[in-house]
């Protein structure tokens, strides 16, 4: 008789009361976010400190930085350049926010003397965004930041890009995704917002809005790697757990919702990422049976592999996603079993599409690694 897994549905009160989240995920907005309640549970359950736990799909980096948090080791890849930018953002919060500032007002000094002409071309559809010189110094701090390494501070920056708010940086625009209001805010009636904005008061703010409270102690190593799912880049049974939300299947649009910030980030067009990422409906088993066969070379025998899979509605069907990964995983990976899996419900708030009703709940899914290859 097959062994009967275990299925609970939980509703939206599980976030728990003496764990909201710590502030640095707030760093940049980014799109179908894992809770780092859920995060941390999943990685409180299915690992142990010291141990190495891989993220082969890490988008904003939740998973990550609960498993510094929690002192496992980590290794986060995304194709994403945004989504990796993000996590070395979270991985590498400086300790003092002294030494952090102290670094920023040195920065600044590099904007007094900026150059006449643009290094090169810039397209219409970003100026359409930006007042010209807030536009040239963003660049600038960009580049003087990715070249030094302060991948805090560039995820900051990135945190106030755009939105219509004045502590960031762009014309009145939505937050998450990258769309311009001048028809609620129009210029004739709201001048004030299509100024000249200094990104370098807002961005001290944006620091100090992170830092304002201690660091908690991390002892743990890291790594991010700008790498596809697919690729065997990391050795066998390396790792002790994968714990990693994949892409909502045909649901989220990661590069397209992200490209003013893949802009910045040198991406000049987002369709080149959107090209790699496993998520197109007519690829979705193929590309899922072959990160699986990667996961369960990486994962040491014994090790968990948790999956957080949102499902995915349309007018037409409804697409079971955990049943099609038990299927392949079934048919194709006898080194896997299901060991439990159980319900998230995903509240209105936390969906990219307020009121949308294609992901309406995740299914957490948790395969256990037996012996042999």
């Amino acid at each position: 008789m097959a062994k009967k897994i275990q299925i609970v549905i939980k509703q939206d009160n599980t976030e728990t009361h003496d764990y909201l989240g710590y502030k640095l995920h707030q760093v940049a907005p980014y799109i179908g976010k894992m809770r780092p309640a859920l995060a941390r549970q999943l990685i409180l359950n299915y690992s142990r400190q010291g141990d190495w736990v891989w993220d082969p799909f890490c988008g904003s980096g939740t998973v990550a930085l609960e498993c510094r948090l929690s002192c496992r080791n980590v290794i986060a890849s995304d194709i994403n350049p945004y989504a990796c930018a993000l996590t070395r953002a979270k991985l590498h919060a400086p300790k003092s926010k002294e030494i952090c500032l102290s670094k920023l007002e040195a920065t600044a000094q590099i904007l007094k003397n900026l150059p006449d002409e643009e290094r090169d071309e810039v397209p219409l559809w970003v100026k359409a965004f930006f007042h010209e010189r807030t536009l040239k110094e963003t660049r600038i701090l960009i580049s003087h930041f990715i070249r030094r390494r302060q991948y805090f501070e560039l995820g900051c920056l990135l945190g106030i890009l755009h939105h219509q708010r004045p502590g960031f940086l762009s014309y009145p625009a939505s937050h998450l995704v990258p769309y311009l209001r001048d028809q609620l805010y129009p210029p004739s009636e709201y001048p004030e917002a299509y100024d000249y904005r200094d990104p370098i008061p807002r961005l001290k703010a944006k620091i100090e809005r992170m830092l304002n409270s201690p660091l908690p102690p991390r002892s743990s190593k890291f790594r991010v790697l700008c790498k596809s799912a697919l690729e065997q880049y990391l050795p066998a049974g390396y790792v002790n757990a994968v714990i990693t939300s994949p892409p909502y299947m045909d649901t989220l649009d990661y590069a397209r919702d992200n490209r003013l910030r893949l802009w910045f980030l040198g991406v000049s067009d987002h369709k080149t990422i959107k090209n790699m990422e496993i998520g197109k409906a007519s690829t979705f088993e193929e590309d899922m049976l072959a990160a699986l066969q990667t996961i369960v070379w990486v994962i040491k025998p014994g090790g968990a592999c948790v999956l957080v899979l949102g499902d995915l509605r349309r007018s037409s069907m409804t697409y079971d996603i955990p049943v099609m990964i038990s299927c392949l995983v079934r048919d194709n990976i006898r080194e896997l079993s299901l060991e439990r899996q159980w319900v998230e419900c995903v509240p209105d708030d936390r969906r990219a599409r307020r009121n949308g009703r294609a992901t309406q709940k995740e299914t957490v899914m948790v395969f256990r690694r037996q012996n042999g290859r």
